[in-house]
C-alpha cells in the first residue's frame, strides 16, 4: 500500500491545502521577522522596511481592538482579513493619536485600506510560499472598490498667490519653506527628493538638478530642469545656512543646523493650511500642481513623465485631473465651433 509522508512534495490543487503536520508554528512578530529578513536581503530600502513594520502595527491594533488573540500566524484567517477591511472602511480613524492631524469623520480612504492590503498580501504570499502559513489567507480577497475615485488635486493660481504671500522671508524657517516650495512647483521633485538635495546635485550652468538612485524612489538616477530663479534661490540659501552652520552639504536644513526633514515640513505646511483658511495642505500638492501646469502651458506628457519619474504613463495621466475652470478655458480656447460661427 502506497503511503503518504510528511515532505513529500504536493504541487497544483495539493499545494493550496497541504497539511499543517510538522510545519514549525510562528507568531504574527516571528513571521513578519522572517519576512523582513528575506527583504533586507533582497535589498529593499529602510524606508520600505519601516513602512512594512507599521502596516503590521495597523494589523495589531486592529486584532487588540476587536479582541482576536491570534497566537499562531495560520489563525490569520480570510474571515478575519475582511473584518479588518471592514473595520478599516468603518471604524479606524485616520491619523488617530497624532495631534492637529486626527480627522473626526471614522473610516479611511480607499486608497489608504488597498495600500494596506497590497503590503499584506505581498506578506502573506511570501509567508505561503516559505511554508510559514498552510493556506494563503488573502489569495481570493480582492482590492476595495471605489466608486469615484479623486486624485490629489493641485493648487489654482489664487491659492498659490495667497500661500507664497503668507511667508515673511525674513525669517529663515518661512524663507527656507518659501524656496522649498518653489523649488517642488518648479520641478516636481518628490519631497523626499527634494530635502535631500545637495549643493553638489546641482548644475548652476547647465540649470539641472542630479537626483541620484539612492534617493530615487525608482531607483534610478535622473537629471530634473530648473529655472535660474530658482537655482539661484538655492544658492542665496545655501549661502546663508552656511554662514550659521558652517561646512553645509545639504541645501536644507531646520534653525538647529540638522537636515531638515519631509515629516517637519509636513507639519509646518499643517500648520500654515490653518492659519490661512486651507482645506489641505501637504508636499505632494505641490508635485500634482507642477505636472498640470507643465501640461496647460503646452509641455508634452512623454516630457512629464521623465521629469517626475513615473515607470508607467498611466501613473503620469493619473496626475493630469483638471479643475473645471482649466477644462472650461481650454474649451474656449479650442472649440472648432468658433470658426464656423465667425463665418455668420
Amino acid at each position: 500500500m502506497a503511503r503518504a509522508f510528511i515532505g513529500t512534495r504536493l504541487n497544483g490543487s495539493a499545494q493550496s491545502n497541504r497539511t499543517r503536520v510538522g510545519m514549525e508554528r510562528y507568531t504574527l512578530d516571528e513571521a513578519l521577522e522572517a519576512f523582513i529578513k528575506a527583504k533586507e536581503a533582497e535589498g529593499v530600502r529602510p524606508r520600505t522596511i519601516h513602512d512594512y513594520r507599521k502596516h503590521i502595527q495597523y494589523l495589531k491594533m486592529f486584532l487588540k481592538e476587536c479582541n482576536y488573540d491570534i497566537s499562531d500566524i495560520n489563525e490569520l484567517t480570510a474571515k478575519v482579513i475582511r473584518e479588518y477591511i471592514i473595520y478599516m472602511k468603518q471604524t479606524k480613524m485616520a491619523y488617530k493619536g497624532i495631534e492637529n492631524r486626527e480627522k473626526e469623520v471614522a473610516g479611511l480612504s480607499v486608497n489608504t485600506i488597498n495600500i494596506r492590503l497590497r503590503t499584506l498580501k505581498t506578506m502573506c504570499n511570501f509567508w505561503f510560499r516559505e511554508q510559514i502559513i498552510g493556506t494563503n489567507p488573502i489569495s481570493n480577497i480582492k482590492q476595495v472598490k471605489d466608486d469615484e475615485h479623486t486624485e490629489v488635486q493641485g493648487l489654482n493660481d489664487e491659492e498659490l498667490n495667497k500661500l507664497l504671500g503668507y511667508f515673511n522671508t525674513r525669517e529663515y524657517a518661512q524663507w527656507r519653506d518659501k524656496v522649498l516650495i518653489l523649488l517642488l512647483l518648479d520641478t516636481g521633485m518628490r519631497i523626499n527628493e527634494a530635502v535631500n538635495l545637495k549643493l553638489v546635485h546641482i548644475d548652476f550652468k547647465l540649470l539641472t538638478i542630479h537626483i541620484p538612485s539612492e534617493i530615487s524612489k525608482n531607483r534610478k538616477g535622473r537629471d530634473v530642469p530648473i529655472t535660474r530663479e530658482v537655482a539661484k534661490l538655492l544658492q542665496e540659501l545655501h549661502n546663508e545656512t552656511s554662514n550659521y552652520f558652517h561646512e553645509c552639504d545639504y541645501v536644507f536644513y531646520n534653525a538647529y543646523g540638522e537636515v531638515f526633514t519631509a515629516e517637519a515640513f509636513r507639519r509646518r505646511l499643517n500648520r500654515i493650511k490653518k492659519r490661512i483658511g486651507f482645506k489641505k495642505l501637504h508636499p505632494h500638492m505641490f508635485r500634482h500642481t507642477f505636472c498640470r501646469n507643465f501640461i496647460l502651458n503646452g509641455g508634452d506628457i512623454f516630457t512629464l513623465q521623465k521629469i517626475v519619474d513615473h515607470a508607467d504613463i498611466k501613473t503620469t495621466r493619473n496626475y493630469l485631473q483638471m479643475e473645471k475652470e482649466h477644462i472650461n478655458q481650454q474649451h474656449n480656447k479650442y472649440s472648432p465651433v468658433r470658426k464656423y460661427l465667425d463665418k455668420r
